[in-house]
Formats: C-alpha cells, sequence, structure tokens
C-alpha cells in the first residue's frame, strides 16, 4: 500500500527526431466525475468508453465520454491501489495467448513484480495473464508500444533508491525486462506517486503524476523531449488514457474526477489522409477507411463530430486526394 474536423492538426510544431515539441496550452474539453476515489484510467477507442480502477475495487467501470456508468467487470487478482487500466491498441501476444485490439488490460503492481490480465471486456473472462519482472509492489501504470511490441511500466517513489520513479521496458511473452531507466534522471523534478503511463502517436512515453502539475514525455529510452503544463485546477493525476488516432487525452485525478484535455499531443495525426498509420498515403488508407464507414466503426468518425456520417466521407475524400 502506498502513501497517503479536420482540426485534428497539430496542437504543437514538431522538431526533432522523436518529435519533441514547442507546444500550445493544454485545455480542458470536457469532464465528469467517476464513483468514488481511482487509481487508474484507459480509454477504449474501439467503443469510444472511458473505463476506471477505483482504489482497491472489486470491479473496473466503464462510463461514456459525457459520464453515464454503461457497466462494470469483475476486477482479477486483488485489490490494489498500484493498478493502470489500458487497451490493446492492436491485435497483440500476451504471454502465451494471442488477443485482438481492444483487448482490457489490468496490469497490478500492488504486491512484488506487476503482473498484466488480459481481459474481455463483455464477459469479464481472464483471457490471459503475463507475470512481469518488474516492481517492488508500487508498479502504478503502463501501457503497450505498438511500435516497439512491449510494455512499458512505471513504479511510483516508495520503493526509495535507485528503483523509485523507475520505468521498464517488458517483453511482451516473457514479462522479462529489456530496459529501464529512472524518470528522475530526464527531469530531477519530475517525481510519481500515483501516476500512470501511455505512449503518444509519436511513439515518445507521456507519464503524469500526483505530484506534479505537468505532464512528462519521454523517449523511448528515458530522454526528456518536453512537460505539458496541466490546466489549472487538474491536478493529483493517477490515470491517463492516450487515443493517438482521435488526438484524445483522457486522465483522472484520485477523486474521480475524469477529463479530456486537448493540446496535449504533438502530432496527432503525421497526415489526415494517412488513415492506417503506416507513414505514407496510399490505395490502402482509401480502402481501410472504406471499411471502416461502411461497418460504422468509431475511427470512421473523421471529421470527430460525434458520428460516422455522409460529412466524414467527404471530408476524407478530400484530405485524400489533396494527399494529406
Amino acid at each position: 500500500m502506498k502513501r497517503g474536423k479536420i482540426a485534428r492538426v497539430c496542437a504543437c510544431a514538431v522538431v526533432g527526431a522523436f518529435g519533441g515539441a514547442a507546444c500550445a496550452q493544454v485545455t480542458v474539453v470536457s469532464q465528469f466525475n467517476a464513483s468514488g476515489s481511482v487509481v487508474g484510467l484507459g480509454y477504449d477507442a474501439t467503443t469510444d468508453t472511458v473505463w476506471v480502477y477505483p482504489s482497491f475495487g472489486a470491479v473496473l467501470q466503464r462510463y461514456s465520454t459525457t459520464g453515464t456508468l454503461l457497466g462494470t467487470v469483475p476486477r482479477p487478482g486483488e485489490g490494489a491501489n498500484d493498478a493502470d487500466v489500458e487497451f490493446a491498441p492492436v491485435s497483440l501476444q500476451v504471454g502465451s495467448i494471442t488477443v485482438p485490439a481492444g483487448t482490457l488490460l489490468l496490469i497490478n503492481g500492488e504486491t512484488g513484480p506487476a503482473e498484466i490480465y488480459a481481459i474481455d471486456t463483455s464477459s469479464g473472462a481472464v483471457l490471459g495473464t503475463l507475470p512481469t519482472a518488474f516492481g517492488t509492489s508500487h508498479v502504478v501504470g503502463g501501457a503497450y508500444h505498438p511500435v516497439r511490441q512491449t510494455f512499458f511500466l512505471v513504479q511510483d517513489g516508495v520503493p526509495g533508491g535507485t528503483v523509485a520513479h523507475r520505468v521498464a521496458e517488458i517483453n511482451r511473452v516473457s514479462g522479462a525486462v529489456i530496459n529501464s531507466f529512472r524518470v528522475v534522471d530526464a527531469d530531477p523534478t519530475f517525481t510519481v506517486d500515483f501516476g500512470d503511463l501511455d505512449i503518444g502517436p509519436n511513439g515518445n512515453l507521456y507519464i503524469v503524476s500526483s505530484d506534479e502539475s505537468r505532464i512528462i514525455e519521454l523517449t523511448p529510452t528515458g530522454g526528456l523531449v518536453t512537460t505539458h503544463t496541466l490546466p489549472t485546477g487538474t491536478t493529483n493525476l493517477c490515470g491517463l488514457g492516450i487515443n493517438a488516432r482521435g488526438c484524445q487525452t483522457w486522465v483522472t485525478s484520485t477523486n474521480g474526477t475524469v477529463r479530456r484535455l486537448a493540446g496535449v499531443l504533438p502530432m496527432c495525426v503525421p497526415c489526415l489522409a494517412d488513415f492506417n498509420r503506416d507513414g505514407e498515403v496510399n490505395s490502402q488508407d482509401l480502402f481501410d477507411f472504406v471499411a471502416a464507414f461502411f461497418e460504422s466503426l468509431p475511427s470512421a468518425d473523421f471529421n470527430m463530430d460525434g458520428e460516422p456520417n455522409s460529412q466524414d466521407f467527404f471530408d476524407f475524400i478530400g484530405a485524400f486526394f489533396s494527399g494529406c
């Protein structure tokens, strides 16, 4: 236990090899209150819902983006206040199993090394578990990096010494530590208490902490990129969920106040017409968008007006034939 439409253009001017940025002001777009004290948050882009885990809760809670409680699933493993909720951004292997994109991932760092549970969002069934080799009972957050095909986990400062405030890159199959570094080595003034980590569209790591009034952005090897000052009143953050395609950044405070922020991500979409995010605009982007559009998937809401409709089709075609 620890102590007590197209308006998706870049919010920042991207510079440097890792997408470092001189950023616009971070603002609050919307907010709602979840039930009780919270220690973890994840955003499910496949259903456009926000999930939270209450401190030592028996269930994980699913909310609409306007704050309506839509349901719960049982929490596997022990109750915790060192834990995080994430979603598989792509189909990936977790230990000995392969799970589809959109699978719920619960990271439990309460006791000893952290475990990662893959959970079916409908039934709550545990699909698989990955015991990791990282953590001293205080892993508070983490995420899967789709490019590096590894997990990143972050530990708070309670263990002390050289293991405090440490980030580790984890093998998705074996759970072994591939590499690790300390957040305080990148920025000695940024410490982690309750907190979380997620991956930005530029591949960088974004970390929040209840100690801090800013979000720190690091390269996957621990280099400091920049920090993003939080809006007044957005404090005590313990959860972070990034939707790279939709340029959405969701955070939660320990008191359960969930906010959607704008102005955090430096490169929300490298090019609007690069629908499948493979780095270039080609016919496959057109095929992928049309398929998503006719299946009414959330990703087909190209202009982000709340629903996939004919205007999204016209807007995408315009962007595609303009080359971006």
